[in-house]
């Protein structure tokens, strides 16, 4: 090995900044947990609540902190984007599909969700099997979650040379035509979202730049959302 080449080996990896309004976001989103819950601390504290005010203001702190540690491992799950497998990686999508409806199958029952699907036998895709599957569960889980009346939700795969493309949708609201590039953005929920943090959506966008690939959302069918993730063909 010639001396460049050890004297690059040898460096230290560059320190990576982080936007000052990724900082912004997320101090904004720990903030607001962590106030909750010192409120309702203090007041338990103070010591003249009735035994069911009581046992609210816990309900309240255990939700804060499960709120919390949602958002906590949603950063964390960002962060660790970059140490994604390179694109050169190629998994069966179907099959990812599979495996993101398994994981949710439960939060689908108990909300009385049906999970359709239309799926080929095999698509290739140039991404990570692991990543892939963290992007699609948070597609359906956002479908699942924001769906309307009839608690459907439909999941396609289709090919669309030079991509493959994976669809869910759902008959809630919808995404307004303005808000439609910004949902992706971290730190921003849907409108009417009574839970999350704003990171599901950027979780998936960045998994898919980073794979080579895209998504978006668009009107529904049934009348709602329509999220369509694009990787490259396998």
């Amino acid at each position: 090995m010639d001396s460049g080449t050890s004297s690059l080996a040898s460096r230290p990896a560059p320190e990576r900044q982080i936007p000052h309004a990724v900082l912004a976001t997320i101090g904004h989103e720990l903030r607001t947990p962590l106030t909750s819950i010192r409120g309702y601390v203090e007041r338990l504290l103070d010591g003249d609540c009735d035994a069911r005010t009581a046992r609210r203001f816990l309900k309240t702190v255990q939700r804060e902190a499960l709120r919390l540690g949602r958002l906590v491992d949603g950063m964390l799950e960002f962060s660790l984007l970059d140490l994604s497998t390179s694109p050169s990686v190629i998994c069966e999508l179907s099959e990812q599909v599979r495996a993101a409806i398994e994981l949710l199958s439960p939060m689908a029952a108990e909300r009385g969700v049906t999970i359709r699907t239309r799926l080929p036998d095999a698509a290739f895709a140039r991404v990570d099997a692991d990543a892939c599957v963290r992007a699609l569960t948070n597609l359906i889980e956002n479908a699942i979650k924001y769906g309307g009346a009839h608690r459907m939700v439909d999941i396609a795969c289709t090919c669309e040379t030079p991509y493959v493309a994976v669809m869910v949708e759902d008959d809630g609201p919808g995404v307004a035509p303005e808000k439609r590039d910004e949902i992706f953005l971290l730190g921003v929920r849907g409108e009417g979202a009574s839970s999350g943090c704003g990171i599901g959506l950027a979780i998936v966008k960045a998994i898919a730049e980073r794979a080579g690939g895209d998504v978006g959302v668009e009107a529904s069918s049934l009348g709602g959302a329509r999220f369509v993730l694009r990787f490259l063909e396998g």
